[in-house]
């Protein structure tokens, strides 16, 4: 082996040394460790511990070769800091003289030889053999693949081998690595950190992996295994990395980065009850606010007697009050979990969509904000993130400001204590193989995660989620709370799930009959036999019952973007009322716009306005607004449950009404069978259905739903069986929460002067910065880039010339094609484009 008879110090990254870096991964990720609850159903802990240990100081290994030292010695000269480029002068000088040149003769012949993850993915093998050979294949992918995404196991959707060594090409440059690798520098790493490494095993590692008898051993080995332990496994090693990788890089250098990587701290026993006595002080109870806080007293004893359980429910009707009892389930699960397991667990919330996170976040921000201002010490709003692709990271954590990618780490990483979330922000960080998705996976174990709206998730997932959320309840000790107004249908077996409002349901039961704000009213629907008809058919029929409530406030909710929007110009042009204030919503409206004209709506409410509101399905989800009639086109229950929790939320309007209409647009939208059992439950019941009978509908279609899944069963089946066999590459494409929507471009509208100066920013990050200085910038410019950005349907717009394929693109004529209230002007001939 050639080696450098120097003491000089081998370099990782443009501003420290390849020691520096990976003291500082091991750091990371023995405190990330250490800080975990681990199961017997798993892998014992000291396992986990070796396997991290080798992570650490063989994921790098590739570093230590002249190609690589080559690159990062050029970066540094270009990009160091004069101190660190002082530091490391003789380096920098003897590397030029020594070596430069040939080393770049080389590099301009096969520039694959600077890749420094494969050597060090084999090499880790002279130094770890487990009984089962698939555990030390996982540790040989999971260093092999850090710097992109997990391929499948044995061989990569584009035919290249992931465990065996290509002869050809594979093995003679990992052996000239080898001949360039300076081996003295390296082994003093290892050495200082209780490691070493037999490079004479070389041989029999390449000759192990040449050939296909093990390849074809292991294969078998898995797949007569048939278990999902191993896919657990290799997503908490390689998110155990990504994590040590990312958190050396992205913290400050000088910091420590115990500051950042802590236990996690008990929130106060009192949080939401304290906060509930504040805002409800002086204040008179409504009928409905006894009901909430019979409901909410239930659940906490519920809670206190059944919290070793694994799986919860917490079903009560939209406004009655989920969100506060499901953060003190939340905050009760995470003190009794602690007692248990000596760890405490993080809370992770998750929302449907995105329009409703900081509503919600807003609410335990506000509890945060009253106990510390009652004089709490024993809790930061810092330890609360949102988490979502227009959040911005916070600017400090406890008391430290936070510099350089600190925020970015801690809030993308789930680090903080609380995070509120999206459901694909969750899902896609099991059911991917994505490097980013992946770095949050660990800080999944031990934690309490609460799912609101969980019936959202597309039924023909059903059968992966449940065995997905058992397998970490079994390994990791994780707990789950699924809110919802609907009766939840996730698990194949309800006597899985414990119901906090009662176990035996019947309390539950008592909730729905108790209440009578609204009635759900399908007259349309029976009139017309639930099939669809023009809109033109209905406006007039909306328009007369506006014109004859002049004192009530109406909301009408689409299926469409163009249906909205032709429903609010027609219902504003032939109102008859000059005090009547319209607003319209849909994703169509700027992100930044819709939180106002949500503000407003609320304003309105709390003034007596009478207003008409139109919107798509946005308005539905924790939106809190609340209004007297409804009109609802027609969609799955779950999503009339959600219209429903709109209208005369509490109670002291008479009674609300929610009329159901059909356009037949809701195929565009929604799930083909979740339609059809809708239809058959509704064609069941009476035109006029009152809230009491909400819990038995909800019921009948929860059942029908479930039928439907054992039915349609495929897609699942088919996501188990790529998570058993390790093809991450194909579960991650059968896998699509939302799926990928290719209709239209992302354009920025730069519609005043905060925008402007937004865009003029990001042209700047683009033309005066380089590599990683300008991905960092952009990075943390993205959000309120995105405040900005709406989406143009392609079939009606032609981007600038040369701009088609911009990520955003910046429409100068944007007055042309969108309009600021109503969003993008779609022609009236067109009756189904974009949606949501």
């Amino acid at each position: 082996m050639m080696q450098t008879s120097s003491s000089f110090d081998l370099l990782s990254h443009p501003d420290r040394t390849l020691a520096r870096h990976l003291r500082g991964c091991d750091e990371v990720s023995s405190l990330a460790l250490q800080f975990k609850h681990i199961t017997a159903d798993f892998y014992a802990k000291d396992l986990l511990e070796e396997m991290r240990r080798l992570l650490v100081f063989f994921h790098d290994l590739g570093k230590g070769t002249d190609f690589f030292q080559y690159i990062i010695l050029e970066a540094t000269r270009r990009e160091g800091t004069a101190d660190f480029q002082r530091e490391h002068q003789a380096y920098l000088d003897d590397f030029a003289a020594s070596k430069a040149v040939a080393i770049a003769n080389r590099l301009e012949e096969n520039d694959r030889l600077s890749n420094h993850a494969k050597l060090g993915a084999y090499l880790v093998q002279a130094v770890f053999q487990h009984e089962d050979p698939l555990v030390s294949a996982i540790l040989l992918r999971v260093i092999r693949r850090h710097h992109g995404y997990l391929t499948n196991f044995f061989e990569s959707a584009s035919k290249s081998p992931q465990i065996a060594l290509e002869p050809v090409w594979e093995i003679p440059e990992l052996e000239e690595q080898l001949r360039h690798f300076n081996e003295g520098p390296y082994q003093r790493i290892l050495a200082d950190n209780g490691l070493s490494i037999d490079l004479a095993k070389w041989p029999t590692i390449r000759d192990k992996y040449k050939g296909p008898l093990l390849v074809m051993t292991l294969r078998t080995r898995l797949h007569k295994a048939d278990d999902l332990r191993y896919f657990f496994l290799q997503h908490f090693l390689f998110s155990l990395l990504l994590a040590a990788d990312k958190g050396d890089m992205m913290i400050e250098l000088t910091a420590d980065k115990q500051e950042f990587i802590k236990p996690n701290r008990l929130l106060p026993q009192s949080l939401v009850d304290a906060y509930k006595a504040h805002w409800f002080a002086g204040k008179t109870p409504r009928p409905i606010d006894l009901l909430r806080e019979e409901a909410y007293q239930t659940v906490a004893q519920n809670v206190a007697t059944f919290g070793e359980r694994s799986f919860f429910s917490l079903t009560l009707p939209t406004g009655l009050g989920k969100t506060f009892s499901a953060y003190r389930t939340a905050i009760q699960l995470q003190r009794q979990t602690h007692g248990q397991t000596g760890q405490v667990p993080r809370i992770i919330y998750c929302l449907p969509f995105t329009s409703i996170i900081d509503q919600n976040a807003q609410v335990l921000a506000d509890m945060f904000a009253h106990h510390q201002a009652a004089g709490g010490t024993d809790l930061d709003e810092s330890w609360l993130a949102t988490h979502h692709y227009l959040s911005v990271p916070k600017n400090h954590y406890d008391k430290r400001e936070l510099v350089k990618d600190e925020g970015e780490y801690l809030t993308a990483g789930w680090e903080q204590e609380v995070i509120v979330t999206t459901f694909v922000q969750l899902l896609e960080s099991i059911f991917t193989n994505q490097n980013r998705a992946l770095r949050k996976f660990h800080n999944l174990t031990n934690a309490v995660l609460i799912l609101d709206e969980v019936q959202s998730i597309p039924p023909k997932y059903f059968e992966a989620v449940e065995e997905v959320f058992q397998k970490l309840a079994l390994y990791f000790g994780t707990k789950f709370v699924f809110v919802t107004a609907t009766q939840p249908f996730l698990f194949a077996n309800p006597d899985n799930v414990l119901e906090l409002t009662d176990p035996t349901l019947e309390k539950t039961k008592y909730y729905f009959d108790t209440l009578n704000r609204i009635q759900l009213n399908q007259t349309l629907l029976k009139e017309t036999d639930y099939q669809d008809r023009k809109l033109t058919e209905w406006l007039p029929i909306i328009q007369q019952d506006i014109d004859d409530n002049a004192d009530k406030s109406f909301l009408i909710i689409c299926n469409t973007i163009a249906q909205s929007q032709e429903v609010f110009r027609t219902l504003r042009q032939g109102s008859r009322e000059s005090g009547r204030v319209f607003v319209y919503l849909s994703s169509s409206i700027l992100p930044k716009i819709r939180r106002e004209k949500i503000a407003q709506i609320k304003r309105n409410i709390e003034a007596d306005v009478r207003q008409v509101v139109v919107s798509t399905q946005v308005v539905e989800a924790g939106v809190d607004i609340d209004l007297d009639v409804v009109y609802r086109d027609f969609a799955p229950i779950d999503s009339l449950n959600q219209s429903a929790g709109r209208c005369n939320r509490n109670g002291v309007r008479g009674q609300g009404i929610v009329k159901l209409f059909h356009t037949g647009k809701d195929r565009f939208i929604y799930d083909a069978t979740l339609r059809d059992l809708t239809k058959q439950v509704l064609r069941k019941y009476p035109a006029v259905i009152e809230e009491k009978d909400l819990y038995a509908l909800n019921r009948d279609y929860a059942a029908a739903v479930r039928r439907a899944v054992v039915d349609q069963a495929n897609t699942s089946q088919t996501l188990i069986t790529h998570m058993k066999r390790l093809n991450l590459e194909d579960v991650s494409k059968h896998f699509k929460l939302i799926e990928e929507d290719n209709r239209s471009f992302n354009v920025f509208i730069a519609c005043d002067a905060e925008a402007k100066s937004i865009w003029n920013t990001y042209r700047s990050c683009i033309r005066d910065l380089e590599g990683f200085a300008r991905k960092r910038a952009i990075k943390k410019l993205t959000p309120s880039l995105l405040q900005y950005v709406t989406r143009f349907p392609k079939k009606h717009y032609e981007p600038p010339t040369d701009k088609a394929e911009n990520f955003i693109i910046n429409e100068p004529d944007w007055e042309n094609y969108y309009d600021l209230e109503t969003g993008f002007k779609i022609p009236t001939d067109d009756n189904m484009t974009v949606f949501a």
